[in-house]
């Protein structure tokens, strides 16, 4: 717009200047005419003024040319233009607006930066706004809902509760269905204990050799290992056992000091073998076990004095044996609620 304007302007500048042109041409073209009149030679006053304001119009416009040719044209010179990609303008870039009267005449520039050479096509806004709502609607519920939130701590505030009642305010709920579970026959002897494990081979040998001959009712056996061999003349309660009892797994004897230097109080520990019952019961059996002349070692299941059996029954009603005991019970009764066929055993046999 601005070249259009200064080329007009150029236009103006030219047609005023060829009145002046002309008026010159008449001056010094009498004497010309004259002359050339005599020689019989036409006028060229007015071909040569238009030739010049032509000329003059000419030059201008073959020095913009030269000047955009200059431009283009390479350092070295050369006459040669280069074509170079145009560089994306914006509409009505070169716009300017000189005079603020002009203001009317301004062009619309309302599609000014909606030029689909630059954005691409009219979907671009359009898509660069979906993605916007859709990034909004994914963080509105990339969080946890108010329902699922409060769904959440009802639960937590369930498991709090169920905590507190088990452990704190009814503490034997499980407690009571697992104690008894064990049936071990190793025991964590307490530090200052009043009895300890068995280390004597004989006395080991003795009471696996008495359990045995229970359990086949073996009469002659019995009456051998004891002191008193006629407890064991009449044996109907030994072989009614013994079609039940069918065996004593892992024994494990356990022993205190008895009221003699050579004597022993025994306390064996072993998983029945029952006939018919699922589960293996811990049993124990209280021994006296004393030392005989030969050396060899019997269980005395003679007549005690007073003071053997006070002393006896002193070691047993102590803490530490009496944790024994309640271990085997312990064990009892947890098969009795668990296991339905050692109950079943337990009634017919009682």
């Amino acid at each position: 717009m601005k070249k259009k304007k200064n080329l007009e302007a150029e236009e103006q500048n030219i047609e005023n200047e060829e009145p002046e042109l002309d008026r010159k041409s008449e001056i010094g073209g009498d004497s010309e005419t004259d002359d050339d009149l005599d020689d019989g030679e036409e006028p060229e006053s007015d071909d040569e003024s238009d030739d010049s304001g032509d000329s003059g119009l000419d030059d201008d416009l073959d020095d913009s040319e030269d000047s955009e040719l200059a431009d283009n044209s390479e350092p070295g010179g050369a006459s040669e233009v280069e074509e170079t990609p145009a560089r994306q303008k914006r509409p009505y870039e070169d716009y300017v607006i000189e005079d603020p009267e002009d203001m009317d005449d301004a062009p619309d520039t309302g599609d000014m930066f909606d030029d689909e050479e630059l954005y691409g096509d009219d979907d671009y806004f359009a898509e660069e706004k979906a993605k916007t709502r859709k990034g909004r609607r994914r963080s509105r519920h990339g969080g946890i809902s108010g329902g699922v939130l409060a769904l959440l701590w009802a639960v937590f505030l369930i498991l709090v509760g169920v905590y507190v009642y088990v452990f704190f305010i009814n503490d034997k709920l499980f407690t009571e269905n697992i104690t008894g579970r064990d049936n071990t026959v190793r025991l964590e002897i307490p530090d200052g204990a009043n009895y300890r494990l068995c280390t004597i081979d004989e006395i080991n040998q003795l009471v696996n050799n008495y359990l045995l001959a229970r359990t086949k009712a073996d009469q002659t056996t019995l009456q051998r290992l004891v002191t008193d061999p006629s407890e064991f003349d009449d044996m109907k309660s030994i072989e009614i056992a013994a079609e039940y009892i069918t065996a004593y797994n892992k024994t494990t004897c356990y022993i205190a000091n008895g009221y003699t230097a050579d004597s022993y109080i025994v306390y064996e520990l072993s998983n029945l073998m029952i006939k018919d019952v699922n589960s293996e019961p811990l049993d124990i059996r209280s021994l006296y076990v004393t030392k005989q002349s030969d050396g060899s070692y019997k269980i005395n299941n003679s007549a005690l004095s007073d003071k053997e059996s006070s002393y006896i029954n002193t070691i047993n009603s102590s803490g530490d044996i009496q944790a024994i005991y309640e271990h085997v019970k312990e064990n009892n009764d947890y098969l009795l609620r668990t296991d339905e066929t050692f109950r079943k055993f337990q009634n017919m046999y009682n």
